[in-house]
């Protein structure tokens, strides 16, 4: 196996996804029907009879195994076409980089190896008020996300690169999964008084189309070393994965339906009172997002490579792969390796791969006037043996919001490994932002970057007829039906 092909294998079988959740537009309460992707009752302090979405996009990438040496998003974004890469094992130690030339470079300590990729376009989208207590909405949205976690440091280019042959390490259980899809999701809210303040409960059910998708499972712990003559050792192993075909014949991409599926988000808030004027004391929410599965059943596969003895893998003959046509091809020839016969890993015409299903809560605070921070925690977990999976991500995000301006400073954690600072811009009904100021501004390193934006129409004046629950600009108390109960989002 040759080392750019260890690199493309490794990085695609080393992914994972980190919760980059756009909270420059969640946690606002201007976020509006776009709030629901963290918690589904989030836009209950919206100050709006009904929102509309027009278009939000966001990409995220972040990994920890490989970076562009001294590099930012604009290197990558200018003339990409003519872009020129040379492999930072070759060159030697302390060598500048050449001028239009971007080295790729391999990170030599840290945890496990990390990596992500991740597109979200929300298309045309809404709620609206449709009586005192009742909000409904409707999203759609398109996803691709790749993930995958558990591969140890022994992957690690340059741990492996100079490994010696015969010398065992142990690979822990490990899984990655990518999915491309459509959503077509049903919002309902209800609102109500509590003693203390206010509550409202949120879900999302969503329709799902499934275009592409692949997963891999690695179930057990097993032993591997590095063999003489392209060759790789192990104990036995218990190894699963899933893929679609239908582009497997590269003649370019094209968009067909594989499968579809069921989804829904789930989400609780409650806000407390205040008597300083501010539009509530605190916010709290829960979610559940994202729990549900793609099932894929048109031009899918699904293997099991189960051994009961140690095997030996020759990898030079896979070095000659040409393209995505010949993938299948190769698999057969895997099951003939491993099993001694090349029909025996496949298992069935169809798979399943779930969402990246995750326990969200969100905290907001008013200070008082236009100020605000809030806070939100995500942890995500895999619902079944092929998922995609988040990982945690810890954010707080002080703002400063009102009616046609806001700004955002997100202060982001992910996985308890980098902190990371954003930017978020809301002028009228247009917002940008990124979770990674750094990755935009200065040459570095460059390893995560990503960016985000909405376009969105709204009300141009604010709730207050005296007759729907919501923010009120007219009297200044909270609007609950009910005279004189609970102080009003004033805003």
């Amino acid at each position: 196996m040759t080392k750019y092909q260890l690199l493309a294998f490794f990085l695609f079988s080393l992914c994972t996804l980190q919760a980059q959740e756009q909270l420059g537009i969640r946690l606002s309460n201007y976020g509006g029907i776009n709030s629901t992707l963290i918690n589904p009752a989030f836009h209950a302090t919206t100050p709006f009879k009904w929102d509309v979405n027009l278009v939000e996009g966001a990409v995220h990438f972040t990994n920890d195994y490989a970076y562009l040496r001294n590099s930012r998003l604009s290197d990558l974004l200018k003339n990409p076409e003519s872009l020129e890469f040379e492999f930072g094992p070759d060159l030697p130690p302390g060598s500048p980089e050449q001028e239009g030339t971007l080295v790729v470079d391999f990170f030599k300590t840290g945890n496990r190896r990390q990596f992500l990729a991740m597109g979200s376009v929300l298309g045309p989208s809404f709620y609206v008020q449709v009586a005192e207590n009742h909000r409904i909405g409707l999203l759609t949205r398109g996803r691709t996300l790749l993930s995958g976690r558990g591969v140890a440091d022994a992957f690690n280019y340059y741990d492996y690169d100079s490994r010696p042959f015969y010398a065992p390490f142990a690979v822990d259980p490990f899984r990655g999964a990518v999915a491309g899809w459509t959503e077509v999701g049903f919002n309902y809210l209800y609102q109500e008084e509590a003693a203390d303040g206010a509550f409202a409960v949120g879900i999302t059910i969503k329709a799902l189309q499934a275009y592409e998708g692949s997963y891999w499972r690695n179930a057990s712990v097993f032993q591997l070393e590095k063999l003489p003559g392209d060759s790789l050792g192990g104990t036995p192993i218990d190894f699963r994965f899933g893929y679609t075909n239908s582009n497997l014949d590269g003649d370019g991409f094209q968009a067909q339906r594989n499968g579809g599926g069921l989804a829904a988000d789930l989400g609780f808030l409650f806000t407390t009172p205040t008597q300083n004027g501010a539009p509530y004391g605190w916010k709290f929410g829960v979610s559940l997002i994202d729990i549900g599965r793609l099932h894929f059943k048109r031009n899918a596969a699904e293997h099991i490579v189960r051994t009961d003895a140690p095997l030996s893998i020759s990898t030079s003959e896979y070095q000659s792969i040409q393209g995505p046509g010949e993938v299948e091809d190769y698999i057969r020839f895997f099951s003939e390796q491993a099993l001694g016969d090349s029909a025996a890993s496949f298992s069935r015409e169809d798979f399943a791969i779930w969402l990246p299903s995750a326990l969200s809560l969100q905290f907001d605070k008013s200070l008082g006037g236009p100020f605000f921070v809030g806070a939100a925690y995500t942890q995500g977990f895999p619902m079944g043996p092929g998922a995609l999976q988040r990982g945690s991500h810890l954010a707080a995000v002080p703002r400063l919001e009102g009616r046609w301006v806001e700004a955002a400073l997100p202060v982001s954690v992910y996985d308890w490994e980098e902190v990371r600072v954003g930017l978020s811009l809301r002028l009228g009904f247009f917002t940008i932002g990124t979770s990674h100021l750094g990755s935009i501004l200065r040459r570095s390193d460059l390893h995560a970057t990503d960016l985000y934006f909405a376009v969105k129409a709204s009300p141009f004046q604010l709730s207050g007829n005296g007759k729907n629950k919501g923010f009120s600009r007219k009297d200044g108390k909270y609007n609950s039906g009910r005279k004189g109960k609970v102080r009003c989002y004033d805003f």
